[in-house]
């Protein structure tokens, strides 16, 4: 019979605006997967970083208290032992945070700051580090385990990060570990084997997780036991009629790919290659959405980032409004830059911390009425547009759900009023209802102001909804493209059958 590893009870956390969690109480047993789920804004991150912690500033421990309790005598209580609790954060308990941008060190190798982590928290343990992380690297399924030890944070995908954080939790063997939506930045394919993974840890290792998701798939395919904290029934929403009701010939074309390319190398004693994109052709029309899927490291993030100037093509040429993009020329990225805009996947990342909405959001209107001194633009309007209040405006990062960092930055790519709005997995991190909310919000906007759109996703029911076109890449190449209808009926591909079988098997229950 398991016993009880922590316990919970009546935690209670304020904001300045408000409670976010009242009166929660649960336990978690040894070698038990609880699934702890709600809509964004419902306090689920903070209720892990409460268990470890750790709150930010700006939220504050009312009441309630956590209990740690080991079979090998070990007792704390918070807020009580708040000074000693320290200890039991990565030697006891292991943290997989959704951050995957945000929590490794820019300037040092993926290799050097693993073994560091782990020296920190494994203490003077007799272990060979380097050869134990190497082996979890491979065991979490990460390819080429040599570029990635010696490759920069910013040299790898979302999912490579997030398998590499799933990694360090894995070689200190904690008793239990805090999964803060651990599948967001990964694709479908990549989703499941890393649930597999999880079951098979706590399997092998008897730990507990908690996993934290608003991902009903992920709940229903991983959990042993579920705390909701919302019952909100669900919306309905008005699905698009896939590949549009408009003929393509009598759309607009905005932009136009023909046989982009680029090559990234690490350079250094040993040259070795990395992210690649190789002869890509495709265009997008105004007021339609051309969707991208393929597996992490895919290419998806680099091809965003060639649309909007952050990277420069090794060859091929990028038009926007017929216009060719010399991308050695400032005053051709800053037009590149006014009709294509870009949501990352790192919404908190992407949002300065010591700066508040309303001056990141003013920050871009200035740079608007450089041009029209005379602009007005309604800020509680542009929040409204994604769902926000205009109580967040005087809101920092920290203050912020993952979901509201997220709608703060389309709302600030939409006060630029671009002519393409791309989206690199902006959706990840949203619960089901505010994701549906936010669709319904880019099919207005596609209607309304014949705005055109790149949905970047690993979820291919996003892409279904929305798209009426489709790319699928594969190691920088496109290995297949037409209509989305038409490719949904009849994948020809086996990386395309692989992603939509990944997400018939998300949802069906895991086998415990």
């Amino acid at each position: 019979m398991s016993s009880m590893l922590l316990k919970v009870e009546g935690l209670n956390l304020l904001t300045d605006v408000g409670p976010i969690v009242e009166n929660l109480s649960f336990t978690i047993d040894q070698g038990e997967i609880v699934a702890l789920t709600g809509k964004s804004g419902t306090g689920k991150s903070s209720i892990g970083l409460a268990i470890l912690n750790m709150l930010p500033q700006g939220i504050q421990w009312k009441q309630g208290h956590i209990t740690w309790t080991e079979s090998m005598g070990v007792e704390m209580t918070l807020p009580q032992d708040s000074v000693k609790w320290g200890s039991l954060r990565g030697s006891h308990i292991g943290y997989i945070q959704q951050d995957v941008f945000g929590i490794f060190d820019p300037v040092i190798r993926m290799g050097r700051q693993m073994t560091m982590i782990v020296n920190e928290c494994a203490g003077h343990a007799d272990i060979d580090i380097e050869a134990a992380l190497h082996s979890k690297m491979a065991e979490v399924g990460i390819m080429d385990v040599d570029r990635i030890w010696n490759s920069y944070p910013h040299q790898l995908s979302g999912g490579q990060l997030q398998r590499c954080q799933i990694c360090l939790s894995i070689v200190i063997q904690p008793a239990l570990i805090i999964a803060d939506e651990p599948t967001s930045a990964i694709d479908k394919i990549n989703q499941v084997e890393l649930l597999d993974l999880l079951a098979y840890v706590r399997n092998q290792y008897q730990m507990a997780i908690l996993c934290i998701t608003h991902e009903e798939a992920v709940v229903q395919y991983l959990a042993d036991r579920i705390i909701n904290l919302d019952s909100l029934p669900k919306r309905e929403v008005v699905k698009k009629q896939v590949a549009g009701s408009e003929s393509d010939s009598l759309l607009k074309p905005i932009l136009e790919v023909n046989n982009l390319g680029y090559k990234h190398r690490f350079g250094g004693l040993i040259d070795k290659a990395g992210a690649k994109i190789q002869g890509l052709n495709f265009s997008v029309n105004e007021g339609q959405c051309l969707g991208i899927i393929g597996e992490s490291g895919s290419g998806k993030s680099t091809l965003a980032q060639l649309l909007v100037g952050l990277l420069i093509p090794s060859e091929g040429e990028i038009k926007v409004h017929d216009h060719k993009i010399n991308f050695l020329h400032h005053q051709d990225i800053r037009f590149l830059r006014s009709k294509i805009q870009l949501v990352m996947q790192d919404g908190r990342g992407s949002l300065h911390p010591n700066f508040s909405v309303r001056s990141l959001l003013d920050e871009v209107i200035n740079q608007r009425r450089k041009g029209d001194k005379d602009l007005k633009i309604d800020l509680i309007e542009a929040l409204n547009q994604v769902g926000l209040s205009p109580q967040v405006l005087d809101r920092k990062e920290s203050a912020l759900s993952g979901g509201e960092c997220l709608r703060i930055s389309i709302a600030r790519a939409l006060l630029m009023q671009p002519d393409i709005l791309i989206c690199d997995e902006s959706t990840t991190s949203l619960d089901e209802q505010t994701r549906d909310s936010i669709m319904e919000l880019f099919l207005s906007l596609m209607q309304r102001r014949r705005l055109a759109l790149i949905l970047i996703s690993h979820d291919d029911s996003i892409i279904r909804w929305i798209a009426d076109d489709i790319l699928v890449l594969d190691r920088g190449e496109v290995v297949e493209k037409g209509k989305t209808r038409d490719v949904i009926a009849n994948p020809i591909h086996p990386v395309t059958k692989k992603i939509f079988a990944a997400q018939a098997t998300l949802s069906e229950k895991r086998n415990h």
